[in-house]
């Protein structure tokens, strides 16, 4: 009789020890494990969108205000060079030009691009950045390509410090809120956040 005790005590002891093991692989999820995984994807799926909202609103930003600095540079420089700059917009970027005077009856002046500045070299927009140029409230067709050399610029800085007014208004496609760049005729452009997100 005692060997009959153990050998089911023996049975017992392996019953218990299996059937955790056992129950756990028969069992699915519950609805609470199902929800509880759904908000933590729910979470990350709202933070990553925020992190690429917030990306580009900074790029949008910083480019404005890069264009800015580099008119209101650009106007300082022709004012002390005692030349007309030009300012160039393309779909894609822009650059800086200079007005090389008559050399004589048969050379006219003509604007040339500026090669031999680290600031006022060519620029291009970061991608998915959608630039419009407005002169006198009145928006500007841009190429989409560089214009050839002596296509006058949209934009000039006299060396008087005077400049064309106008507004670049730099978005992200399909999205209405962006900056822009407000350049009066005299005094330092000005950049503000534009559309359904100020």
């Amino acid at each position: 009789m005692p060997t009959s005790v153990r050998g089911s005590n023996k049975e017992l002891q392996r019953q218990l020890l299996l059937s955790p093991v056992r129950s756990l692989q028969d069992r699915g999820f519950t609805l609470i494990e199902m929800l509880v995984v759904l908000v933590i994807i729910g979470i990350i799926i709202t933070m990553a969108t925020l992190a690429v909202g917030n990306g580009r609103d900074a790029t949008l930003k910083t480019e404005a205000q890069r264009v800015a600095t580099l008119v209101d540079l650009a106007g300082d420089e022709a004012t002390l060079q005692g030349r007309e700059l030009g300012l160039q917009f393309t779909q894609t970027g822009y650059r800086f030009l200079f007005l090389q005077p008559a050399q004589s009856a048969d050379k006219p002046a003509q604007w040339l691009p500026i090669t031999d500045d680290r600031e006022l070299r060519r620029r291009q927009f970061p991608s998915g950045v959608v630039p419009q140029l407005l002169l006198e409230n009145v928006p500007q067709a841009l190429p989409v390509k560089t214009p050839k050399t002596g296509t006058p610029p949209q934009v000039v800085l006299f060396a008087s410090g005077e400049r064309t007014p106008f507004t670049l208004r730099l978005g992200s496609g399909g999205n209405a809120a962006g900056y822009q760049v407000d350049a009066a005729p005299l005094g330092t452009p000005t950049v503000q956040r534009t559309g359904a997100a100020q």
